[in-house]
């Protein structure tokens, strides 16, 4: 069983692709997102613009969001313009976290690669997200230099995860991987 099939499942959960009249709240749920790791009001306002998404990217860097009865409680950007292709952003407002939101929002992401032929998927993490992507089976390769307001020794994880479980498990042609069942994808179009 891949790791991220092994932690917890959010119950009532709906995927689907992001709407363009969405991307307001869609910045704001990963604004609040980043600062409840505690970074200060100045570096969340250094990081707002870098952050936003931007429409123009979707049709290369697609948008999953997770909801539950209608409310939006997280999402994630999949770079496929990238090699290997990465999670651009993955997102998951404060009051969900640990509870299997992030975790079903990156299975998608996993499968929709591994429907595609990407063997692995890489990760540019916030230090903070390192636990997280290490329980849904990533591994860090390298670390990246990131100083901010205050943490001038702060670097990014740079990590990968294999899409396909265990990692040398190719695709099957009865629509598993690596005995993993495929969900329908929501953003096929």
């Amino acid at each position: 069983m891949h790791p991220v099939r092994a932690g917890p499942r959010a119950e009532g959960l709906h995927l689907r692709p992001a709407r363009p009249d969405e991307i307001p709240c869609l910045d704001a749920l990963a604004l609040a997102a980043k600062a409840s790791w505690g970074y200060s009001a100045l570096q969340m306002d250094l990081w707002r613009d870098e952050m936003a998404l931007r429409l123009d990217a979707w049709p290369a860097r697609p948008v999953c969001v997770a909801t539950r009865n209608g409310q939006v409680l997280g999402y994630v950007q999949l770079a496929t313009d990238t090699e290997p292709w990465s999670i651009w952003g993955l997102w998951v407002l404060p009051a969900v976290m640990g509870q299997g939101v992030g975790r079903q929002l990156f299975e998608w992401a996993l499968d929709r690669a591994a429907a595609a032929g990407q063997a692995t998927i890489a990760i540019d993490a916030d230090p903070n997200a390192e636990g997280f992507y290490r329980a849904c089976g990533a591994e860090r390769v390298g670390r990246l230099a990131s100083p901010i307001v205050g943490q001038a020794d702060r670097h990014r994880p740079q990590m990968r995860c294999a899409t396909a479980w265990p990692p040398d498990v190719a695709s099957h042609a009865s629509g598993t991987v690596a005995g993993r069942r495929r969900h329908r994808d929501p953003t096929a179009a």
